[in-house]
């Protein structure tokens, strides 16, 4: 299975680009979200995969559900949306998938001398 590779950081250009926002929109985010916290090197700002997925959570409650700031900010804060949770489940049923895909093909097609 063909699985995308992943870099550990990202510039804040490449977040804009991913995102489609301005970058003064993701910089003022920071300011709103505290959970949002890239990290800044030489004044310049540097996105995990975790605070991609901050950011994921952040678009789906503000962009998608139409949430005010302060609502989707308690929203995190709580733990009430379970976004992350099932995007988190939703991958490792994908993985369970693909193993068990290996596993028929092994199956019906086992190596020779097997």
């Amino acid at each position: 299975m063909h699985k995308e590779i992943q870099k550990r950081f990202y510039t804040i250009a490449e977040v804009g680009e991913r995102y489609g926002f301005e970058l003064s929109k993701l910089r003022y985010w920071e300011t709103v979200f505290p959970m949002l916290k890239p990290q800044k090197r030489g004044g310049e700002r540097f996105y995990s995969q975790n605070d991609l997925e901050v950011l994921d959570e952040i678009v789906y409650l503000v962009e998608k559900k139409k949430h005010k700031l302060d609502a989707a900010r308690q929203i995190m804060a709580t733990g009430r949306s379970n976004r992350r949770k099932i995007n988190q489940a939703r991958e490792r049923l994908l993985e369970i998938k693909a193993y068990l895909v290996e596993i028929k093909e092994f199956a019906h097609n086992p190596p020779e001398g097997a």
